[in-house]
């Protein structure tokens, strides 16, 4: 039996760290990254602010708005800041 968590709709402003290996444009990297964050259900990048580059890595302004699965009482920042390739929040808001 599977158990069905509430959805929370939000817009988030965060830098990312995208493979340079990726196929595709920066939108796709971005897109890429945070479908693989658990609590993420949805993804569609509005906007890319800023691309740093180094060595293996693209760090990526990017914001998003987002469809989260999250448990009750749970912050959607503090859950998305955990995310693997998500280097940080700047802002959050629930929608």
């Amino acid at each position: 039996m599977s158990v069905h968590l509430p959805t929370t709709e939000a817009r988030a402003d965060l830098e990312l760290r995208v493979p340079r290996g990726e196929a595709g444009s920066l939108d796709e990297g971005a897109r890429s990254v945070l479908e693989k964050v658990d609590a993420v259900r949805r993804v569609e990048v509005e906007r890319i602010g800023g691309m740093r580059p180094d060595a293996f890595d693209l760090y990526v302004e990017v914001t998003a708005d987002l469809e989260l699965e999250l448990p009750d009482g749970a912050d959607p920042a503090e859950t998305l800041g955990d995310g693997f390739g998500v280097v940080g929040v700047e802002r959050c808001e629930e929608r």
